[in-house]
């Protein structure tokens, strides 16, 4: 593919300053309508249209415990092992505190860390916090930092947060109680967005107990309870440095089918929840209570492949591609998605949010197409492929599937549906490539505009949860991970791209909805990423 010269993006946040910019964006109540999310252009319509009727005499108060509703079930709550934003992620966010953290328009802010300059391209320097205390009222200390690093970087720890880290990360050293050296093997433009879900634990407590199940975090809250099933409760840590939160209780539960955060809205035993139906926001769109949400999320949704397989025809990339034109996007935005959302752009980048490559387009809709690219794979008189999808997971996924079933007849490929709980479904995919399904939904994007592991790194073949076998994508974001400039980077960046679209390395769909009904009675920014840390949420103005 012959691509024009791509313009070079940079992150002013990035920049070698010593003195990161801070946003703190305000958090305001938003009036009683369909509020349209897209970051840059959108997030300033959320954050403006958020305004206007704070304070006034119908707004409904909210208890004195937060109820926050997930969509997932939980996996454990280990810090150092990552976690969907839809369940763990949400409550360990909650807890424990990193370097740094994302604003909800993807800059990078302070955490932890409170400055950090780079002094040449292998050596990193950032200022932390001496204030920070554990739950228990321990200090959390440059030693502390230092010593979760070095677990995270023996590729002997279970903490899966470290195998991303051991790429580029020699080690991290104390120059002082409140400075550290990170020594780099490889150059990271970008490392202050990569340390943002570096969660940091009480070294002594990780020792001696399960993290999977227990918590001991510098964050605003601690763990009073957790049932994976269910759901987890929350208290203030009084001993946190930061700003006191709103709501001195938190309770996540666990909703995992849209039918049960229907119901629990409708009930009012809720105050926020997000992934719902686009389909079901009408009927709160005139509440007395409840404000709606539809707009426009950070991350792709793709059918990843499974090209390992022993036999697939997915092997071939013409059956890859026919899928892609056999796909019609269009139609399932329209009838499903309220119009919320466009096709991927043959990509898994796209903005407001991320730098994409111009040169790219959306695969059309083609079903001729497909049947001539199937016959030249062999498959003139068609083919059976399974799809897995995880119960209650992703937005509108059950319909938009049997959408895609119906599609994908019409050229003579048979798609049969497989359903499992989140836990179970995401263990199928770490497992081995032969057990596991031909084609499962990924969502899945970079925290922070620019960020390459993020936006890449469930598409490369190295990745846990994948099953493709990609390697000149995996060279070209490696390079890209690893360059100097911005321009080498976005050079990188831009061939990757158009490798994973010729060779048709997922199946594009379209960004993930961003959809939630919230209390009249809170104060809160949009978060698209759909991370709903408790700290972040407060009370609308009373009159």
């Amino acid at each position: 593919m012959n691509r024009p010269d791509a313009p070079t993006h940079s992150d002013p946040q990035q920049k070698q300053t010593g003195k990161p910019v801070t946003h703190r964006p305000s958090v305001r109540r938003r009036p009683a309508v369909v509020v349209a999310l897209a970051i840059a252009a959108v997030l300033a319509t959320v954050l403006s249209a958020c305004g206007g009727a704070a304070g006034s005499a119908d707004t409904p108060k909210v208890g004195d415990e937060l109820r926050l509703g997930l969509s997932r079930q939980i996996t454990g709550i280990n810090p150092h092992k990552g976690g969907s934003p839809d369940s763990s992620g949400s409550i360990v966010g909650s807890i424990y505190e990193s370097l740094t953290r994302i604003a909800p328009d993807l800059s990078v802010e302070p955490g932890l860390a409170t400055a950090w300059t780079s002094t040449d391209p292998l050596t990193w320097r950032f200022t932390i916090r001496t204030d920070s205390k554990f739950s228990d009222g321990s200090p959390l200390t440059a030693d502390d930092v230092v010593w979760n690093f070095q677990q995270l970087l023996n590729p002997d720890y279970k903490g899966t947060s470290g195998a991303p880290l051991r790429k580029y990360l020699k080690s991290v050293t104390k120059i002082d109680d409140s400075t550290l050296q990170f020594n780099l093997s490889q150059p990271a433009l970008d490392l202050p967005g990569r340390l943002w879900t570096i969660f940091i634990v009480q070294p002594v407590f990780a020792q001696s107990h399960n993290l999977d199940n227990e918590a001991l975090g510098s964050g605003p809250y601690k763990l009073d309870k957790l049932d994976q099933e269910n759901g987890a409760t929350l208290s203030l840590n009084t001993f946190y440095a930061g700003t006191k939160p709103a709501f001195a209780h938190v309770k996540y539960t666990v909703l995992a089918s849209e039918a049960q955060r229907v119901a629990a809205l409708r009930a009012g035993e809720q105050d926020l929840i997000l992934n719902l139906d686009p389909l079901d926001l009408a009927q709160f769109k005139d509440s007395d209570t409840y404000d709606t949400i539809l707009g426009v999320g950070t991350q792709p949704l793709t059918l990843a492949i499974n090209e390992r397989k022993t036999g697939t025809p997915l092997a071939d990339p013409r059956v890859r591609q026919a899928l892609n034109y056999a796909t019609d996007k269009t139609t399932i935005i329209n009838s499903l998605l309220q119009g919320a959302v466009q096709p991927l752009p043959g990509q898994v980048v796209y903005e407001p949010y991320q730098p994409q490559d111009p040169s790219v387009r959306a695969y059309p809709y083609d079903p001729e197409k497909a049947k001539q690219l199937l016959a030249e794979a062999g498959h003139a008189t068609g083919l059976t492929l399974t799809v897995a999808l995880s119960s209650g997971t992703y937005v509108s996924q059950d319909a938009a599937t049997q959408a895609i079933v119906a599609q994908w007849a019409k050229v003579g490929v048979t798609l049969k549906i497989t359903q499992q709980p989140f836990p179970a479904w995401l263990q199928s995919q770490y497992g081995p490539d032969d057990a596991a399904a031909d084609l499962y939904y990924i969502m899945w994007g970079g925290s922070f505009r620019g960020d390459v592991t993020g936006n890449f790194g469930p598409f490369r073949s190295d990745h846990i949860q994948s099953h493709l076998r990609a390697p000149e994508f995996d060279e070209l974001t490696t390079k890209a991970q690893n360059a100097a400039t911005e321009a080498e980077k976005t050079t990188y960046v831009n061939q990757a791209i158009e490798n994973a679209y010729s060779q048709a390395h997922a199946i594009f769909l379209y960004p993930s909805p961003f959809t939630g009904v919230v209390s009249k009675g809170l104060e809160w920014t949009p978060k698209p990423n759909r991370y709903l840390y408790a700290q972040q949420v407060g009370r609308a103005a009373q009159p």
